[in-house]
């Protein structure tokens, strides 16, 4: 066998650490990618997070998920009537709600299932019973925010948030007593509140906790909202822009401007999407053209279902007869 040269070994051993360094190079490089994917602007990421709860209880809330194409505002064609039904909740904490582009709504449970069956679905509804859970659970996680900046719209006034993290509807639901005409009714008590997840880092060294939800990231502390329910309404959380009327939806399902008619109420320039609409919407492409992919705007539909039947029930202390013993 020839024998190597210095030289030529010298120069296996520089090949060989190039070769290294460009590997570790191409993998460091897909490995930040992969941590930082770039999100589809229109795309959705809405899914149920909490886990499933036996369904043999009677008490409780049903959750909904829809994903629906909302060409021609379809969404607030069926919900317009319903715009203003605040049900229980305090009207300041609905308007907060929506300066954020969350939009809730309360719908008679005798017209739900047409409202949501003249949807038109993009893929299969999720339906998960939750049942009663006092303590703060995640529910809905969604997508990540585009470039960490929301607008809040403070009547014609747009302010401006950076929020890092991604965002998640927490809840806890419990069954609390209402004294009524008819006796002593059971109602069913909902927190519901927005956060801002962060990555977690794992202490090996650090105390040792059972974490909850919270330690997961910050609330929003303006969306915090403590609704009470009976089973005779439901409760729909949409992501919609807060300029935008659904009372004003002619029979075209076009919205319009009060002061002028005909013309869009939407914002008449491009302007930063706020926290529920990136969360639960997406604009679309807005257009058909040739050569051009068209994708409708779509919606997701977060609807809460209460189960509150029946009679509320104080077990109070039992007394034993005299001359009966123990």
């Amino acid at each position: 066998m020839r024998p190597v040269s210095k030289r030529n070994a010298r120069l296996t051993r520089m090949s060989a650490c190039f070769a290294m360094m460009f590997i570790a190079g191409v993998s460091a490089c897909s490995s930040s990618e992969s941590k930082n994917p770039s999100r589809d602007p229109l795309a959705l990421e809405t899914n149920i997070e909490a886990g499933l709860m036996p369904s043999n209880a009677q008490r409780g809330l049903e959750l909904r998920v829809l994903t629906v194409d909302d060409s021609e505002n379809r969404v607030a064609r069926y919900l317009s009537a319903y715009e203003q039904s605040i049900g229980s909740m305090n009207s300041e904490d609905v308007q907060r709600w929506r300066a954020w582009g969350l939009r809730l709504v309360v719908v008679p449970i005798d017209k739900l299932e047409t409202i949501l069956s003249n949807q038109d679905h993009t893929q299969a509804a999720q339906v998960r019973w939750m049942g009663e859970f006092p303590q703060w659970r995640p529910i809905i996680r969604t997508g990540e925010i585009f470039n960490n900046t929301v607008r809040v719209q403070d009547g014609d006034v747009a302010l401006y948030q950076t929020l890092v993290g991604r965002p998640r509807l927490l809840s806890r639901v419990w069954t609390v007593p209402e004294v009524t005409e008819d006796g002593l009714k059971a109602r069913l008590h909902m927190d519901l509140a927005i956060q801002m997840t962060r990555p977690q880092r794992s202490n090996r060294w650090g105390e040792i906790k059972l974490p909850t939800a919270l330690d997961e990231g910050d609330l929003i502390e303006e969306l915090r909202i403590s609704p009470v329910f009976d089973s005779n309404a439901a409760l729909i959380l949409v992501g919609e822009d807060p300029l935008v009327s659904w009372s004003l939806t002619d029979s075209n399902g076009a919205l319009t401007d009060p002061g002028e008619e005909g013309t869009s109420i939407g914002p008449r320039t491009p302007q930063t999407r706020t926290l529920g609409q990136q969360m639960l919407s997406t604009p679309g492409t807005g257009y058909v053209a040739p050569g051009i992919r068209y994708v409708p705007p779509k919606k997701v539909l977060i609807v809460l279902v209460p189960k509150a039947d029946g009679q509320y029930r104080l077990l109070g202390p039992t007394t034993t007869p005299k001359g009966t013993g123990s």
